[in-house]
C-alpha cells in the first residue's frame, strides 16, 4: 500500500497531463474560441488563461508536495501499514484499563521531581 501523500502525486499528475495536452491543443489549433460576444466584446482567451494558471497551480502543489513538508499535515508520507501499527500501538497505549496505573506512575514522577523524594 502507498502513503496517502503518494497517491495524491498520481492524482495530480493525472489531472496535470491532460491540461497540458488542452492547452497545447488550444494553442496549435487557435480552435478554442468562444463564438458569443456580450456587447460586442470577445474574450476569447480567458478559459486558456484560467487553464493556465490551473495547471501552474497544480504543478507547484506537487512540487511543494514531493519536496517539501509543508502539506504533511494534511497528507501523510507514512505508509499505510507503518500508519496502521502506529496507530494500534498508541491505541492500546491508551486503553482505559492502563489508564490507573498510568495516572498514578505520573503522579509518583510529578511528587518524586518536586519534591525530591521516593
Amino acid at each position: 500500500m502507498d502513503s496517502a501523500a503518494r497517491r495524491l502525486e498520481r492524482v495530480l499528475l493525472g489531472v496535470i497531463i491532460p491540461l497540458v495536452f488542452l492547452i497545447s491543443i488550444t494553442f496549435i489549433d487557435n480552435n478554442f474560441l468562444i463564438k458569443e460576444c456580450e456587447n460586442g466584446i470577445c474574450n476569447n482567451y480567458i478559459i486558456s488563461i484560467v487553464l493556465i494558471f490551473l495547471t501552474v497551480f497544480l504543478c507547484l502543489l506537487l512540487l511543494v508536495l514531493k519536496y517539501s513538508n509543508k502539506l504533511d499535515k494534511w497528507f501523510s508520507k507514512e505508509l499505510d501499514i507503518e500508519m496502521r501499527e502506529r496507530l494500534n500501538e498508541e491505541y492500546h497505549e491508551s486503553d482505559v484499563a492502563n489508564l490507573g496505573s498510568s495516572w498514578a506512575k505520573m503522579e509518583i514522577e510529578h511528587l518524586e521531581s518536586k519534591h525530591g523524594e521516593e
